[in-house]
């Protein structure tokens, strides 16, 4: 799978590659999409984050859209992994599937793409 990266080479997830990979090579972008508020605690609050990971460039077949099925199944199944965001501090477990979209054929790039958002929960001080 192919990131983005910036100018000092760290991965930046929520750009798109440049030049973007050839086809049959699958590159993610994932954006934030707000913050809610879960529960109010002594001295801080629970907040709930949601981001879009979006999946793109699978190859024009069945074999290019079972890797893109695939690939969602492993994040959703090992979402509650993740421990660690760059600007959050997550609870254990911190993450879980939300809502998702299944895989889809774009028919001006020959390509498929899919998406699944994550709610990861965190604890911000008040």
């Amino acid at each position: 799978m192919a990131l983005a990266r910036d100018d000092t080479g760290a991965v930046a997830s929520h750009l798109v590659p440049t030049p973007l990979p050839p086809t049959g090579t699958v590159y993610a972008v994932t954006s934030d999409t707000g913050d809610t508020l879960v529960r109010q605690l002594h001295g801080a609050q629970e907040r709930q984050r949601l981001v879009l990971v979006m999946l793109y460039g699978a190859a024009p077949t069945a074999a290019g859209k079972g890797q893109l099925d695939l690939l969602l199944a492993h994040l959703k199944r090992r979402a509650g992994e993740i421990d660690r965001h760059p600007t959050l501090k997550l609870r254990r477990g911190g993450a879980s599937p939300a809502d998702g979209m299944p895989t889809r054929f774009d028919a001006a790039t020959r390509t498929h793409y899919a998406g699944q958002r994550f709610a990861l929960t965190y604890v911000q001080r008040t």
